[in-house]
Formats: C-alpha cells, structure tokens, sequence
C-alpha cells in the first residue's frame, strides 16, 4: 500500500485512487502521516486540528477516524484501545 498526499491541493491518492476529503478529515490523516507507527491520542489529535476553543467534543476525532476508514480501508488506521490510533503504513509521500 503506497500513500501519496498533496497538501496543496488537498489531495490524498491511496494504490493510484484519488480521494478528495473533507478539510478536517484531511488534516486528521496528515497528523497521522507525519510519523507512521506513532500512537497520537484522542486529545492529542483534538488538540492539533480543532484546538482549545472549539465547541466540539474530543469524540469528533473517533468520527472523522470512521469516515477516514470507510474511504481509505481499515488496514490504513489502526486503534489502539485505550491510547489512541496510528498509521500502519510508511510508505507514505507528503508534498508540501
């Protein structure tokens, strides 16, 4: 499996598909991409994309997890129960 994001462009394409998501879902995949195997917790990742003042509940991350598997497959994000989730792919392209 060979992951290649564009942040420009707001693009991510997963084994030569195109996935155009959703802003958040998108910056939830790129926190995860920035280091593959590293567990990010549930507050962590709520901290990062929507920050302190945002009137959404932390649970939203679990959400935007779902959706992201619905799209991506459910290999890509696993859960670690009672930690958090990570990447289990490193063949993953970031371009700027």
């Amino acid at each position: 499996m060979h992951i290649h994001i564009n942040r420009e462009k707001f693009l991510v394409i997963k084994d030569e598909q195109e996935y155009n998501l959703p802003k958040k879902e998108f910056e939830v995949l790129c926190l995860l991409c920035t280091i593959p195997g590293k567990v990010y917790s549930r507050s962590a990742i709520f901290q990062r994309i929507w920050g302190e003042t945002s009137l959404s509940k932390e649970r939203t991350v679990d959400v935007h997890i779902v959706n992201l598997r619905k799209k991506l497959g459910n290999e890509l994000i696993r859960t670690i129960k009672g930690v958090g989730y990570k990447m289990t792919t490193d063949n993953i392209d970031v371009k700027e």
